[in-house]
């Protein structure tokens, strides 16, 4: 256990070869986010190819595809957490102050279950007031309503899992968070298959088959945490509330979180915006976003790592090395990114048949059309993503926050009601303002990176004692 840990620790604090550790590290959360973006579309793919007509698909797809940016609104306290948790323990590790790493873990998972199960209440109780501020009418508004419901459920589990990955990651530990991922992914394709294809459950089945996969994973994680034999262990005492510490977690979080939340709900009033040219157009590009996201995968594994690793060895007073691992990313992903798109554009019209089945012709030109455009400014993207590595990992996390606002509230959502009531040029306008948004946001991001000092965010002291 202690060879293992101590591995991890010299890849990311010592090791020569950066670029090699960076790879290694990353390999498995790629796997992970591969599985999924295949998970996002699980639930798309079966309700596709449900036998009934294509209006009832059309409403149960544009029902799934408007829950997507309503869920990452109040999923973004928890990945707002796990990215403070990495930040704060990354630093702690490197600091060499191991106990205070365990104890800021056990307060983050304790932290993490209050808030899904305030988050579990408000979307429970709130899903027809949320789904009809969407736009959803009719049978899309009905079958929302259910899907939201099934899915406010799982939120106490996605928030202790998300905490979880985060100390594990912060410890360079990227492949036991994976493992569970890939059971849960697993499970839920089946589950899904079982009561949508059998079982002819709908919009029912999505639901719960997606819940279900989340709840089993949650006790395996949690005896990780507090029975590991090769990473280190939580106890008892660890667990509960000081205000303190909440308070400098809280310090960290709120500017992920908030940054998460105001993307998502960019794109929830997007994607209500969408919703008045037609569930076609509204399907059409949250299937062009969920191809996107398959190129983006490897970048968000790369940034994930770059973050523990620009964390850790600002913790050691290596900034010098957080440089180096910044840099380095920064290129490895946009090589990657352009390699992507340039195997991806041409499939792309196959990769749609697959999600929404061929026979809804509309749904896959509308998703083709949208696609060019968005990939073509995916390698923009990976200096975005990196960027945001960058400032999290050195605790400059209010960086993260205004460049996220920046991008969707001040540049794309203007830029969408901009072509929506100033031109003639119909839904394009979306993709048009998705393109620019990318592209100007890149000197934002290059102005805060100049403002970044890579000095120690964190005290090296029990801040219950000062």
């Amino acid at each position: 256990m202690q060879n293992e840990k101590q591995d991890r620790k010299h890849l990311i604090l010592h090791d020569s070869k950066i670029l090699k550790g960076l790879i290694i590290l990353a390999l498995p959360l790629f796997f992970s986010n591969m599985l999924k973006s295949l998970h996002d579309i699980v639930d798309s793919y079966f309700l596709a190819r449900m036998d009934t007509s294509e209006e009832v698909i059309a409403s149960t797809l544009a029902a799934i595809n408007i829950h997507w940016p309503i869920y990452n609104i109040f999923n973004a306290l928890g990945v707002g957490l796990g990215i403070a948790g990495i930040g704060i323990i990354s630093q702690y590790i490197g600091s060499g102050k191991d106990n205070l790493a365990r104890t800021y873990g056990g307060k983050l998972i304790s932290y993490s279950v209050v808030l899904g199960l305030v988050v579990n209440a408000l979307l429970f109780f709130g899903a027809p007031l949320i789904a009809s501020w969407m736009g959803a009418k009719g049978d899309t508004l009905e079958f929302a309503i259910v899907y939201f419901r099934y899915r406010s459920i799982e939120f106490v589990f996605v928030y202790v899992f998300l905490a979880y990955q985060a100390i594990r990651q912060a410890s360079g530990d990227t492949l036991s968070p994976v493992i569970l991922s890939v059971v849960a992914i697993l499970l839920n394709i089946v589950l899904t298959w079982f009561f949508i294809g059998v079982l002819n459950m709908g919009i029912h089945g999505a639901g719960l088959s997606t819940l279900i996969s989340q709840i089993v994973i949650v006790p395996f994680a949690i005896y990780d945490l507090f029975f590991s034999k090769k990473h280190s262990r939580l106890t008892i005492k660890d667990l509960g509330f000081d205000l303190p510490i909440i308070k400098e977690i809280s310090k960290y979080a709120m500017p992920s979180a908030a940054a998460q939340a105001f993307s998502s709900l960019g794109f929830a009033v997007i994607q209500s915006m969408i919703l008045s040219y037609g569930d076609v157009v509204s399907s059409g590009f949250s299937t062009g976003n969920r191809i996107s996201s398959l190129l983006l995968n490897p970048v968000m594994a790369i940034g994930s790592v770059a973050t523990a690793y620009i964390g850790q060895n600002i913790g050691n007073n290596n900034p010098t090395r957080a440089r180096e691992s910044y840099k380095l990313a920064r290129n490895l992903s946009v090589i990657l990114m352009l390699i992507g798109v340039l195997l991806i554009i041409p499939v792309s019209k196959p990769i749609a048949e697959f999600i929404v089945g061929s026979k809804n012709k509309a749904i896959v030109d509308v998703t083709v059309e949208y696609s060019i455009w968005i990939l073509g400014t995916q390698p923009l993207m990976s200096l975005f993503q990196t960027y945001l590595s960058v400032f999290n990992g050195s605790g400059n996390n209010k960086y993260a926050f205004a460049m996220t606002f920046t991008r969707l509230w001040i540049l794309r959502v203007p830029l969408v009601l901009f072509f929506m009531y100033a031109t003639e040029v119909g839904y394009a306008g979306i993709w048009y303002a998705m393109v620019l948004s990318n592209i100007i946001i890149l000197f934002v991001g290059h102005y805060f990176y100049t403002k970044i000092d890579f000095e120690r965010k964190v005290h090296l002291d029990d801040i219950r004692s000062t």
